[in-house]
């Protein structure tokens, strides 16, 4: 069995192997693709049909580093974005990986996948994996065993998984413009030095952005944005390139905010401005932030 990280590389072997190694077929380099930008269409429990209540994006770099933010369609703004059973945030970094060419049955465009949860919100220690299947039209199917936040019960599930288009999907996410899905620019910062109480990453992925952090009141602190074209005021000076016609916005499902003072604490504007380099530092509230990937 070969095991692979997120950006193809070969992490190792199980087994005997013979000869030289084969180049990658194309379903799997599709699988390994990264970095890449994910959206959950449905879950489904069990044998019932699949559903959609969550905005669920997920951010992965070429170093297997990932931001998965899930937040309700419908949260009670009055409460804990935490309180909702729906929501989910963590990050961690993925491994994958591909059963033998040459055993008795063969399963081609099949993957399994493992997320190792570095930051989460449901707390420490959480791990999860399932088996990718890769789909004619590029979407997947994931499978696997995990707790149902309405039963408590841990039970088989679906989840469909697809790339953001131009048509309005789920949970809002969806590419307005005419620029097609981005990739690139790709930035991950993480805090550098903090106690673990204090840890967190950003990922930018092209036109999408979002952190997570841990924060001692809230749990962990989440925030998302996404790149939008300007057509409802005139046009001006566009934070990531001056050409008027962009500008950032952060979804209003993030939890942080002025008045509580925690909505400066991860600089995600800071990611998204300018040309980020591998190395590049700011200081926010006594935490240094530092870039670990860069990828123009």
């Amino acid at each position: 069995m070969e095991f692979f990280g997120m950006t193809g590389e070969k992490l190792g072997t199980i087994g005997k192997v013979e000869g030289k190694e084969q180049k990658l077929p194309q379903w799997k380099r599709d699988l390994l693709q990264k970095p890449s930008i994910s959206i959950r269409d449905g879950i489904a429990w069990q044998y019932s049909s699949p559903y959609e209540d969550t905005s669920t994006l997920v951010l992965t770099s070429p170093e297997s580093v990932f931001v998965d933010l899930r937040f309700p369609n419908r949260p009670n703004t009055e409460l804990p974005l935490s309180s909702g059973p729906s929501f989910w945030a963590f990050s961690g970094t993925s491994e994958t990986s591909f059963g033998p060419d040459d055993a008795e049955v063969t399963m081609p465009y099949l993957a399994h996948a493992v997320w190792k949860h570095e930051i989460d919100s449901k707390g420490p220690g959480i791990s999860d994996e399932g088996d990718m299947f890769l789909l004619p039209n590029g979407n997947c199917i994931e499978v696997g065993m995990m707790m149902n936040p309405d039963t408590r019960k841990v039970m088989m599930y679906k989840e469909y998984w697809t790339t953001p288009s131009t048509e309005p999907g789920s949970g809002g996410i969806w590419l307005r413009g005419s620029g097609g899905l981005r990739r690139t620019p790709c930035v991950v910062a993480r805090t550098q030095g903090a106690d673990e109480s204090k840890s967190g990453v950003i990922i930018r992925v092209g036109d999408f952005c979002q952190s997570i952090a841990r924060h001692e009141e809230k749990g962990v602190l989440v925030e998302r944005w996404q790149r939008l074209p300007i057509s409802w005021e005139p046009p001006r000076e566009d934070i990531d390139g001056g050409d008027g016609v962009t500008e950032w916005s952060k979804d209003w499902r993030s939890n942080t905010a002025k008045d509580d003072h925690t909505e400066d604490l991860m600089p995600c504007m800071w990611i998204c401005r300018g040309n980020r380099r591998l190395g590049d530092e700011i200081v926010v509230h006594g935490i240094k932030w530092k870039v670990v990937e860069a990828a123009v």
